[in-house]
């Protein structure tokens, strides 16, 4: 999936999923999940900060989608999915 937000740390502006762009009419979020902080040990490889959206497009369908990684400071290129559909 690609994306395209205004801002670095924003919802997405439009996505593209399946070969299909969905503009999003509306936003919720993000709601930031990270690591537990106190398990990061020095072998450990960092998991990325995961920003969760609420998001409705022009047609009306809805979906949750999530950026992994913040912007300049866990990468450069953050990498976005979807996490669900809504009825």
């Amino acid at each position: 999936m690609e994306a395209v937000a205004e801002v670095p740390d924003g919802p997405p502006l439009h996505f593209r999923w399946r070969r299909r762009r969905h503009e999003v009419s509306r936003a919720e979020g993000p709601e930031r999940i990270a690591a537990e902080w106190w398990r990061k040990g020095p072998q450990e490889t960092a998991v990325p900060t995961r920003d969760y959206f609420r998001v409705e497009t022009r047609e009306g369908h809805r979906f949750w989608l999530f950026r992994a990684g913040l912007y300049g400071r866990e990468t450069s290129e953050p990498r976005w999915f979807i996490h669900g559909l809504f009825g």
